[in-house]
């Protein structure tokens, strides 16, 4: 009969593995939201605003959990040709505003247009009527939370490899 201090250290390692697994998978999702975000900031002043017509739009739901759901609006133009997504995320990791009310208000009263943020075929955001310049504060925001998420990850994993001889792999 296996005493109940032989089996918890085993349990342990395996809820320790399994985060490391789950957060290192998690963290090669955030290095490619990363890099998406820094290509818009750091390009930011070669966007040009253009106005395009609407071709159709596709609504995309998904849910990961009871507090989160995201819902992703594709909108396409130039004959179906380019894509514009517009995210609508709820939930602690990633902040995205919801700007389909914005967008079916103007392209209500546009004849279904849109003004577009756009940069070598790839467009990024939609751009309100007023701007004159991309606003990439949501993705600064974000690549903050990024980079804290890193930071934490990193700090486990440093702690996980300090205090491994404390943890006992087998039985």
């Amino acid at each position: 009969m296996k005493s109940k201090n032989s089996s918890n250290p085993t349990i342990i390692a395996l809820i320790i593995i399994s985060l490391i697994s789950v957060s290192t998978f998690m963290m090669f999702m955030f290095i490619f939201e990363f890099s998406n975000n820094y290509k818009i900031i750091k390009l930011q002043n070669q966007f040009k605003k253009i106005k395009v017509k609407i071709d159709s739009s596709e609504v995309s739901y998904t849910r990961s959990a009871k507090s989160s759901s995201s819902t992703t609006t594709y909108y396409y133009y130039f004959n179906n040709e380019c894509t514009m997504g517009i995210q609508d995320a709820k939930g602690i990791l990633f902040s995205h505003k919801n700007l389909n009310p914005d967008i079916n208000e103007y392209m209500s009263n546009h004849m279904d247009s849109l003004n577009v943020w756009y940069l070598n075929k790839n467009t990024v955001k939609y751009a309100y009527e007023n701007q004159k310049k991309i606003d990439v504060s949501e993705e600064v925001e974000n690549n903050k939370r990024v980079i804290f998420y890193f930071l934490i990850y990193i700090i486990s994993l440093l702690l996980t490899i300090k205090f491994k001889s404390k943890i006992s792999w087998t039985n």
